[in-house]
């Protein structure tokens, strides 16, 4: 059988810090322009493992983001702008001249920095149900860090949970792939822990719930130049249709807003097809 393509993985230097990425690459020449994509914040760079595979002829580079994954964790520097600097750092590590940015989630706004940073390069952002919170929003959501699993007994009981705690539709086998790419589970006891340290979520969160955030799409979308592809959930609790009008006001004219009207957050996990329908109309569209 032909091969449609493969991963390549590797770390690069970027910001003082071992940043570890994917990277599918496709068998043959790509017609599109090359992804970044971003992890959320409870997750890593794995998210995107059935995205790529699936998109086959997308060129797709996964960071885990500093303190995610196998990353280094600087101790320090938790802002979007932060985050976004790795991101440029890892562009001009791999050469890439222009190219689009993806962001779910916290990420979202990541991917809104680097595109307000390099506009010269970075051609569109494609957001993925973008987390919009106030102040006691953000505040509750480090609370409920504090008290969140580490770990679980078992691939099962990790699906139980999130099935449980998360809206939205996750069909069985899909979400059992989703938890494997993303979870860090021993072969041997069976037993799955998160990507990431304590101290590093609570350390987002911190930072997140100061005046000092800077997690805000639409602060970062009125800074952009390039178009945006919007997915939003219908039944997500991190972006409301409110948050997503006023998001899209202030996007350049020619973003567009894609809405799965039953879907919750993932929506890679829930409805990968139209996802990646959505995804590639909108790089073929890029000029």
């Amino acid at each position: 059988m032909r091969s449609k393509g493969g991963w390549y993985a590797g770390f690069e230097t970027v910001s003082n810090f071992q940043m570890f990425f994917r990277d599918w690459r496709p068998a043959k020449n790509s017609p599109f322009l090359p992804v970044i994509a971003l992890h959320g914040s409870l997750i890593q760079s794995g998210m995107w493992n059935a995205t790529a595979e699936g998109a086959v002829s997308i060129r797709m580079i996964c960071p885990d983001q500093r303190g995610f994954g196998r990353s280094d964790d600087p101790d320090a520097g938790d802002a979007a702008s932060d985050f976004a600097k790795d991101v440029i750092g890892l562009a001009d590590a791999l050469l890439l001249d222009h190219f689009v940015v993806m962001g779910h989630s916290f990420a979202a706004s990541i991917a809104l920095a680097v595109a307000a940073k390099r506009p010269d390069r970075v051609a569109a952002t494609v957001l993925m149900d973008p987390t919009v919170r106030d102040a006691s929003g953000a505040k509750a959501n480090l609370e409920a860090s504090r008290t969140r699993p580490m770990e679980f007994e078992d691939i099962a009981q990790a699906q139980k949970f999130i099935t449980a705690s998360e809206e939205g539709n996750w069909p069985h086998a899909r979400t059992r792939r989703f938890l494997s790419d993303v979870l860090i589970c021993d072969g041997v006891t069976g037993v799955c822990r998160v990507p990431y340290e304590k101290d590093r979520i609570l350390r987002l969160r911190e930072f997140q719930a100061s005046s000092a955030s800077d997690y805000d799409p639409v602060f970062w979308a009125q800074r952009t130049k390039c178009p945006s592809l919007v997915i939003r959930g219908g039944a997500s609790k991190r972006f409301s249709e409110k948050s997503e009008k006023s998001l899209m006001s202030v996007l350049p004219m020619d973003s567009r807003v894609v809405v799965f009207a039953k879907d919750g957050h993932f929506h890679s996990v829930s409805e990968p097809t139209i996802v990646r329908r959505e995804f590639k109309t909108f790089l073929a569209d890029l000029k």
